[in-house]
């Protein structure tokens, strides 16, 4: 298969791109953030690293096996107060944990977010890190780098995360991007969108490191909390 133009998949990659697609549409609890997303995958990361159970670790934090597995799969937030028995279950700094689920200083009412106080997921496990950028100020828009070492993925498989829409540009290497049953690959200087509902994955198929920037609406949030909105 070409990568430098967008063709059909295999047939089953077509039915997994609708099962998900229709999955999306039916399904109320899913992702509503990409930094609940993201940051439940780093705590599942860590849950292996030291191989332990859901129940496990639930039991030793004393919350339900549901709420973890939530967390995990970023359907809900954790509050500071379980990111905190998390972060002693899995023997790191607190402040690691917590610098991913809040801005540390806010400046200007919140609408400033100062270089080195972006919040930071790490996930060495799919070869992806990534810096969330955005001002806690703002409620209706995400802005993030991705940095993807050589042949790090999402995973073999598609996947979605709530409403509103995701535009990005390849700054640097590569990226080969799966939307729904069709692959295209971008390299430095293209840019793309998609709806964030549609199932998709993407991986870094060249030799050196690829960076991407991501903007990201959350629709959702910005028409639920109007107060927070940034002027």
């Amino acid at each position: 298969m070409s990568r430098s133009d967008p063709k059909r998949s295999p047939p089953a990659t077509a039915r997994r791109a609708a099962d998900l697609l229709q999955q999306a549409k039916l399904q109320p609890g899913r992702p509503e953030s990409a930094v609940d997303l993201w940051l439940g995958q780093q705590l599942r990361q860590l849950r292996k690293q030291h191989g332990r159970s859901l129940a496990e670790v639930a039991g030793a934090c004393g919350i339900s096996l549901g709420l973890l597995s939530q967390i995990e799969r970023g359907l809900s937030s954790a509050s500071i107060k379980i990111l905190h028995l998390l972060a002693r279950q899995f023997r790191v700094s607190v402040n690691s944990l917590l610098r991913n689920a809040e801005h540390t200083q806010v400046e200007d009412g919140g609408r400033v977010a100062r270089a080195g106080t972006h919040r930071y997921i790490d996930l060495s496990e799919k070869g992806i890190s990534k810096e969330i950028y955005t001002p806690p100020a703002c409620r209706s828009m995400d802005l993030c780098r991705a940095t993807i070492e050589p042949g790090g993925s999402t995973g073999n498989e598609l996947f979605v995360t709530g409403q509103g829409e995701q535009i990005g540009v390849v700054v640097k290497g590569s990226l080969e991007l799966w939307v729904g049953d069709r692959v295209v690959l971008l390299n430095e200087g293209d840019s793309f969108c998609y709806a964030s509902s549609t199932p998709r994955r993407w991986r870094n198929p060249g030799s050196q490191t690829t960076e991407v920037i991501w903007a990201i609406s959350n629709i959702t949030q910005a028409a639920g909390d109007d107060k927070q909105q940034a002027p």
